[in-house]
């Protein structure tokens, strides 16, 4: 059976529980990679993946077949047990419940991928709030 071509992009933003700043920049090549590794475990892809002090954002090309919502607890949930259990992450920390997500033209790919893999940058200067605000319940 011949697959029709499907180009699905989404960037994510998923924050630890409270917004504590857990996640070190020594960690964010080993953060960044593992959730590669938990998307690819779903049958995605993440382009561009970049962390701040409490928060990461991933642009992932989504499965036609893989549900968002499995993609990101995959990411979440295998992100957090195996730093934790390498003893990179305190026992107490946890990513919040919710999470941010937009589609994305593919135009706007090489402009987001950017401002995703910058976030340490972006975030040591001044500025106004972020269009994703996630909020605990």
């Amino acid at each position: 059976m011949v697959r029709s071509p499907v180009l699905v992009l989404v960037h994510v933003v998923r924050a630890v529980r409270q917004r504590r700043p857990f996640l070190p920049p020594s960690l964010d090549a080993r953060l960044c990679d593992l959730l590669g590794r938990k998307a690819g475990d779903a049958g995605s892809h993440v382009l561009a993946a970049g962390c701040a002090s409490d928060h990461v954002h991933v642009v992932v090309r989504l499965d036609p077949n893989a549900p968002l919502s499995e993609v990101i607890r995959r990411m979440k949930g295998g992100s957090a047990y195996e730093l934790k259990r390498k003893g990179a992450l305190p026992e107490r920390f946890a990513w919040q419940h919710r999470y941010w997500a937009q589609s994305l033209a593919p135009e706007d790919l090489r402009a987001v991928a950017q401002y995703v893999q910058r976030q340490r940058e972006h975030h040591s200067r001044p500025q106004a709030s972020e269009p994703w605000t996630i909020s605990e319940p």
